[in-house]
């Protein structure tokens, strides 16, 4: 993975207690929930873009794409 960064968050003692009885390894909740996290910021960032182009791409025909990857593919 490579290096690491650490974070520390403040819970109620008794949220950590019954992390504990019930075996819940809270680093790994902490990795997975960061990674949605990060994971959903993604996709926000996707949806905005495909919103910006959206327009230009309900002008494009089927035909007009098709053709497009002909010429690439054909090196033009």
């Amino acid at each position: 993975m490579g290096r690491y960064a650490t974070i520390s968050v403040k819970i109620p003692a008794e949220l950590k207690e019954e992390l504990r009885r019930r075996g819940i390894k809270v680093a790994d909740v902490v990795r997975e929930a960061l990674r949605r996290a990060v994971a959903e910021a993604r996709m926000r960032e996707l949806e905005e873009k495909l919103e910006e182009i959206a327009p230009l791409l309900e002008r494009m025909t089927v035909e007009f794409i098709i053709e497009s990857i002909r010429e690439d593919r054909e090196g033009r």
